[in-house]
């Protein structure tokens, strides 16, 4: 959660450029959310596992590349694409849109089969 307010006082910092027009390598705006919302569940499943901070990252290393793999993507291109939406605050903000409503969604998900699984108790 930390990382999403600071990604979000970075965006009052950052003003907009003119280009509209996303450059070729760059990851499409949905395809950049699902990574992002896959690397915050990534966090905070690894936040809640109670390693060591060394151990963490390491095991936080493993999702990430997991997760990159699972997108047909690599760390490289992800900082890159991450980068150009820093610098287009409008389609980041879009970005981030999504993430949120895919997050609430997953959690509606999940709390939906935990009742699901408490009532057939």
């Amino acid at each position: 959660m930390r990382k999403l307010i600071y990604i979000i006082a970075i965006l009052t910092i950052v003003s907009c450029s003119g280009k509209k027009e996303r450059p070729k390598g760059i990851i499409p705006q949905e395809k950049m959310a699902l990574i992002l919302s896959d690397i915050y569940m990534a966090e905070y499943i690894v936040t809640n596992i109670g390693l060591k901070q060394d151990s963490s990252k390491v095991v936080f290393r493993h999702y990430e590349l997991k997760i990159y793999d699972d997108y047909d993507t690599n760390d490289s291109i992800y900082k890159e694409s991450f980068k150009y939406y820093l610098e287009h605050p409008d389609q980041l903000e879009t970005v981030f849109d999504i993430v949120i409503d895919t997050l609430s969604l997953r959690e509606q998900v999940q709390n939906a089969n935990k009742h699901k699984d408490r009532d057939r108790k």
